[in-house]
């Protein structure tokens, strides 16, 4: 019976990816240039991206999300993300929506579509409308509603090797000079932003820590046993 459950769940997931992939392209078409369009498989976080149309990113089919959307769906995925600012590959501005789709029957999230507008020359040209009209050019720029940074991989190495390089940095403790401690709280950083869904990550963190696969096995257990005792 569980069996039989898990293959309606999937079949449920693959028709509403099917129906969400058939308005892609015509999305991106009518939004014009510089505009993508993407569905997202939560149900395979590792290779997320089911359908893609546009090329703001540069990435294709099989790619996995980015950082920010990984990080909602460890999260629960509870509600949409609309209108946040991002930066896009070569250092362009983008504004990006992230709109959650459930499964009408256990309401899991499943599917994300995504919107990756690229604003860059929109904001130039309120700075240049400012600037001709007399008045303070930035006061002529859209606003930007606050949002932690998103990133926007192109393959699973690219996703864990960046999201490791900033929670490392962000210690300011070079690798080498790392205790234990340190260590796991690297791990512990990296596990809430939701790496450890990728099934490569743990052999990547190891290698970034210098130490092996089991330690991190090790440590993940030893977060997870502080979790249960309530000790932060």
């Amino acid at each position: 019976m569980e069996n039989d459950r898990s293959i309606a769940d999937r079949d449920r997931a693959r028709k509403i990816l099917d129906l969400l992939s058939q308005v892609v392209e015509p999305l991106a078409v009518a939004l014009g240039e510089g505009c993508e369009v993407v569905v997202h498989d939560l149900t395979n976080l590792e290779n997320s991206i089911y359908a893609i149309g546009g090329g703001v990113t540069g990435r294709r089919v099989g790619s996995p999300p980015t950082d920010l959307l990984l990080q909602h769906v460890l999260g629960g995925a509870k509600s949409n993300i609309i209108g946040y600012a991002t930066k896009l590959p070569g250092g362009r501005e983008g504004r990006s929506s992230t709109i959650i789709v459930r499964d009408p029957v256990d309401d899991s999230a499943v599917a994300a579509l995504c919107l990756n507008i690229d604003v860059t020359n929109v904001r130039q040209a309120h700075r240049l409308l400012g600037s001709l009209l007399g008045g303070d050019p930035e006061s002529m720029v859209l606003p930007v509603p606050e949002t932690p940074s998103e990133a926007f991989p192109r393959t699973v190495a690219e996703l864990t090797t960046q999201m490791m390089k900033e929670v490392i940095d962000s210690t300011g403790i070079p690798v080498e000079l790392m205790k234990k401690s340190h260590k796991i709280d690297v791990v512990a950083a990296l596990n809430e932003r939701g790496v450890f869904q990728v099934k490569e990550a743990v052999e990547d963190v190891a290698s970034a820590l210098d130490v092996t696969r089991f330690t991190i096995y090790n440590y993940l257990n030893e977060l997870q046993d502080r979790s249960l005792e309530g000790i932060s």
